[in-house]
């Protein structure tokens, strides 16, 4: 009797390559510097936990991998504020630089003072093209909105970026 081998394809993780967040903030300048230092510094919490929570959660899921992509790459890529974020070929080619198939380029758009919107990109590598796009509108303590808000744009990227 012949044996009968059953074999199932092995499907390698994906392998997303990281920035940290930037923020983008249109709101109006304050005159007051010791209140434009502790609204500052406020945001740069913000963005820590935004950066700890996303890595996080792509860490954690099964059939991802991740890699941070350093400060100094990414500054010495960006050549101003948002030039990764808008150009695909130059996120993408920065994601060669660490063997991704993906890069997911974050920004903390701040419109006001009474909320702001996570947004998060994620560029194909390969084809250096957007493949999708996160939007999330966080308003409140950033205790709370923040984690929920990250929360809801993971459960989105694991449902469409295969793993």
């Amino acid at each position: 009797m012949p044996l009968l081998f059953l074999i199932s394809p092995v499907w390698a993780d994906s392998n997303f390559a990281v920035t940290d967040f930037e923020l983008l903030d249109l709101t109006l300048k304050l005159s007051d510097p010791k209140k434009a230092a502790e609204i500052d510094a406020q945001e740069q919490e913000k963005i820590k936990m935004i950066d700890t929570l996303i890595r996080k959660g792509i860490t954690d899921t099964e059939g991802y991998t991740m890699t941070h992509v350093s400060a100094e790459d990414r500054n010495k890529a960006d050549k101003s504020v948002g030039y990764l974020f808008d150009c695909a070929k130059c996120s993408a080619d920065l994601g060669r630089e660490y063997n991704a198939d993906y890069i997911l380029i974050g920004r903390l758009h701040k419109p006001t003072y009474l909320f702001s919107y996570i947004i998060v990109r994620i560029f194909d590598v390969k084809a250096n093209r957007l493949i999708k796009e996160y939007r999330t509108e966080a308003k409140g303590k950033p205790s709370k909105s923040v984690p929920g808000a990250i929360d809801n744009i993971l459960i989105k990227i694991r449902k469409d970026i295969p793993h």
